[in-house]
């Protein structure tokens, strides 16, 4: 079987290109995701743009260059690109972390196929849209939050000619003049009917382009093959550092309220990843954000089909007694997340969320009792108010929940990192909120992400923590947690003195390279570097078993392939 041209190859790039050649020192600044530092997991848009343009006769290849350049360190990115034939690219720059990536992949693209255009989308395109215009290397940026259709018709105008100035949400380059243009962002849509079956179209595409690499979404996916379902875009909340706050989908993306997917179509996605794994699958947003008549709504439907995976859900605020006994009545293995941030009742409120501690644990014992088998808790660093007294205050606010509770929590806490959202309300008036911003333009953080310690990454420092002191107290936090939780059984004794060797190892490594950074000899600077770069190597492929505090049961086969078959040839 020939494989098929695509018309649009979809990149994701890694965070740094290339992070091969440069020298990064680990830091925890995505210790709280399912990625690593370099963000390989590409957005979930990617694979309803994919659906929604192949449903339109337009052929659309996902390539996870960040996924792949991980798992294969020779992999030579250039003759990858170099053989790809599309009518156009379209290279992900949703979360800003991809920021110097995305340019350099847009660069290599032109200098490979000169002719063929580059678009650029996602959050962070949107709000940096018209930087972006001034790299000559990107043609297009598509705005909003959903660009399904606006991408649709800007493929159908680059493959069938036509004019740009009536497709929504585009700033491109005028041909004639040059200048920069700004199509309104009008394409806002009201509802979400039109995103398809994105987990059908990934297996299809797997098949139709020779392409099963374009499948795994982060580094050793394919092991852990963890999946999301998306339930609506916006949000109701309006946590002051979040760039996909209420307020800031208002401000920047003109989204003045959020939309939800119905029920039966978050169900149908349920039933469709519980035939493929048995592996977690994670209900991105909070169900009750549209009402208790939506949540239970949509765990009526999910009821039905009984799925034996575990199903992860999140909290944005404490919710009532009588939505765990109906998690518990609907889902037979079920997980929870909530992010109190603090255990400081006024910083959190600082942030933007209204409950006690006394709210949060009354949810912690009644999801315990409904059957819950793993609630996450997570802490931040960096916040306003936040000295470091009192973020080691929170780490002891920890142990007492573990005492309390047992090993069914899994309180974590990470830093704020690597920036404060552009966007956000904090980033907007940070002065209000106490922060100092040292990045203002979109080259200040593509330069920013080429710092070798995460500490210079930062976008910020606070009125109570500067920067070396956010690194500091993280630090402390996660060595006395780690400590805390090897005590409390949550970790195995191993896990904690595996845990306590690499964090140490990095600090060390850490203090080396600001050491080696005083030598005023270039040549001996650069070889002492050289020689921190190894290390450093070393410790980003050891790294990896500090994601097992994130993982949740994976109770049956990682892959159904018989099912995944029949999914291939439309039987289910």
């Amino acid at each position: 079987m020939l494989t098929v041209k695509p018309d649009l190859v979809l990149l994701h790039p890694p965070s740094v290109y290339d992070f091969r050649k440069k020298l990064t020192i680990p830091g925890p600044i995505a210790n709280l995701i399912p990625s690593t530092q370099l963000f390989e997991m590409y957005p979930i848009g990617f694979s309803f743009m994919g659906e929604y343009l192949e449903r339109n006769n337009i052929n659309v290849r996902i390539v996870n260059l960040a996924s792949r350049m991980l798992e294969n360190p020779r992999l030579d990115v250039e003759k990858l690109i170099a053989k790809m034939r599309p009518r156009a690219f379209g290279i992900s720059l949703h979360w800003l972390p991809h920021c110097h990536g995305s340019v350099e992949i847009a660069r290599l693209c032109k200098k490979l196929h000169p002719q063929v255009p580059v678009i650029m989308g996602g959050y962070s395109a949107t709000l940096f849209h018209q930087e972006l215009m001034e790299y000559p290397e990107v043609d297009f940026v598509l705005r909003g939050d959903s660009t399904e259709e606006p991408l649709r018709m800007l493929m159908t105008t680059i493959m069938e000619g036509g004019d740009f100035r009536n497709i929504p949400n585009l700033t491109y380059r005028d041909a004639k003049s040059g200048m920069v243009v700004s199509n309104s962002l009008e394409y806002v849509p009201a509802s979400l009917d039109h995103l398809g079956n994105n987990y059908v179209y990934m297996l299809q595409a797997a098949i139709k382009y020779k392409d099963i690499w374009g499948l795994r979404a982060f580094k050793n996916w394919w092991s852990y093959p963890l999946t999301a379902i998306i339930t609506c875009r916006g949000c109701t909340k309006k946590c002051t550092f979040c760039g996909g706050s209420a307020w800031t989908m208002e401000k920047c993306f003109a989204r003045d309220k959020a939309v939800f997917r119905t029920p039966e179509r978050i169900a149908r996605d349920v039933e469709i990843l519980s035939k493929i794994t048995s592996a977690p699958i994670f209900i991105v947003g909070d169900l009750r954000q549209a009402g208790d008549d939506y949540a239970y709504a949509v765990l009526e439907a999910i009821s039905h089909i009984a799925p034996q995976n575990h199903i992860v859900l999140e909290l944005f605020e404490p919710a009532p007694r009588s939505y765990f006994d109906r998690l518990a009545s609907s889902l037979p293995y079920f997980d929870l997340e909530i992010s109190p941030e603090s255990h400081d009742e006024e910083i959190r409120l600082a942030g933007g969320k209204k409950y006690s501690n006394e709210d949060l644990e009354n949810n912690i014992s009644w999801a315990l009792e409904s059957g819950c088998k793993k609630f996450d808790i997570f802490f931040m660093v960096g916040l306003p108010g936040q000295t470091s007294d009192s973020v080691m205050e929170t780490v002891s606010y920890c142990s007492y929940l573990l005492k309390t509770y047992g090993p069914l929590i899994n309180p974590l806490i990470g830093p704020l990192a690597p920036f404060l959202d552009p966007g956000s309300i904090a980033h907007t008036f940070a002065e209000k909120y106490g922060y100092r911003l040292f990045f203002r333009t979109l080259e200040d953080y593509r330069q920013a992400l080429l710092q070798p310690h995460w500490r210079d990454m930062l976008s910020y420092e606070t009125d109570w923590m500067t920067r070396q002191e956010i690194v500091d107290s993280t630090y402390m936090a996660l060595l006395e947690l780690n400590q805390i939780k090897g005590k409390s059984g949550l970790v195995s004794p191993q896990y904690m003195e595996k845990m306590d060797r690499y964090l140490k190892n990095t600090m060390s490594l850490l203090k080396h390279y600001d050491e080696v950074m005083e030598i005023t000899e270039p040549s001996l600077r650069e070889y002492e570097l050289s020689k921190i770069k190894e290390e450093a190597d070393l410790l980003h492929a050891q790294g990896d078993f500090a994601k097992e505090e994130l993982k949740w049961p994976l109770p049956g086969k990682r892959f159904y392939y018989f099912n995944i078959l029949r999914m291939i040839r439309g039987k289910i």
